[in-house]
């Protein structure tokens, strides 16, 4: 028969383990939600970092990574999409604006991939210099259609997100450099 002390500690150590863990997690999802609460909108911020496994126990110069390769996913697929969208377009204004998009998405991705490297290469001041080249080229494409006849961006929801994910960028790049 098992003793009480060992019965007990079947029960426990499992306990303790999990509560080990649990507050590990707690403490790097801490990380996540004070980059987030220095962001222009808290909820798209915690639901991007989040999607990214890494991103729940890593450190700042990691989580700069991720909200720069995020950033390069959006862009990939509004690059992905301009093609469809000037396929369907009969409007010659439409056309004009739809391919200075496209050539300012592709600029920004250039400047992105930029971001990139300097994020992995923690060359901080560079990566600000590629994160604002490339939201400047993101608000040329949205500007684009604010000229009159004014109308709605096809592109508006991808580049919102844009703009949020470089908001992140900036927000740890900023924790990283202020210590």
């Amino acid at each position: 028969m098992a003793s009480p002390i060992s019965c007990l500690s079947i029960l426990v150590i499992p306990l303790l383990v999990t509560s080990l863990f649990y507050q590990v997690s707690n403490a790097d999802r801490a990380l996540v939600e004070s980059v987030c609460h220095n962001s222009t909108d808290y909820e798209f911020c915690m639901s991007s970092l989040l999607s990214d496994e890494r991103s729940i126990d890593c450190n700042l110069p990691t989580l700069e990574v991720i909200s720069v390769e995020l950033n390069e996913k959006v862009l990939e697929a509004a690059i992905q999409r301009i093609p469809d969208l000037l396929k369907n377009l009969t409007d010659p204004l439409d056309k004009t604006r739809l391919q200075n998009c496209k050539n300012d998405i592709g600029d920004a991705y250039q400047n992105m991939i930029r971001a990139s490297g300097n994020a992995g290469a923690e060359t901080y001041d560079e990566l600000k210099i590629s994160l604002t080249a490339a939201l400047l080229k993101i608000a040329e494409c949205d500007n684009e259609y604010e000229s009159s006849p004014k109308r709605q961006s096809p592109l508006s929801d991808l580049t919102f997100k844009m703009g949020r994910l470089i908001d992140i960028s900036y927000v740890i790049v900023n924790k990283i450099l202020l210590g």
